[in-house]
């Protein structure tokens, strides 16, 4: 079994392993980025160092208006290619299970070059999209 943290952005659940998030926490008042790729919010301080800020919202490209800055959370997101924060709408739960639980799709579906998924899996009364990882995306040219 594996521990998944479960957030929302709109109405969607999300489903990500706990292995990879290092810290949830409150979004700051964000730094932009001149020339940075469209779903990245900005740049804060994290343990001395500065960290990219992506909106989860944009990557997906979820339609909706996005809730207020202090209603957000965000994920510290780290694997073996380093670390970045991922704006999220809210966290709903902490969730074990199964590998074999999740349900692969049906059709192909593209989520985006940033986000690679694995199927979805039952949650509540609903289905949450399992994410095997996250990408932070390059910067863009001048």
């Amino acid at each position: 079994m594996s521990d998944f943290i479960i957030f929302t952005v709109n109405e969607a659940h999300y489903a990500l392993d706990v292995a990879n998030i290092e810290r949830i926490d409150h979004v700051p008042v964000l730094t932009p980025v001149p020339n940075a790729h469209s779903f990245v919010d900005g740049i804060m301080m994290y343990q001395g160092n500065t960290l990219k800020v992506i909106n989860f919202r944009k990557m997906t490209n979820t339609q909706g208006e996005e809730l207020a800055l202090n209603s957000q959370k965000l994920l510290i997101y780290r694997d073996e290619k380093g670390v970045f924060a991922i704006k999220v709408d809210a966290i709903k739960d902490i969730m074990s299970f199964e590998p074999s639980s999740v349900k692969p799709y049906a059709h192909v579906v593209t989520v985006g070059q940033y986000l690679q998924t694995r199927g979805v899996v039952e949650y509540k009364q609903s289905l949450a999209v399992v994410i095997d990882s996250v990408e932070l995306p390059h910067d863009e040219a001048a």
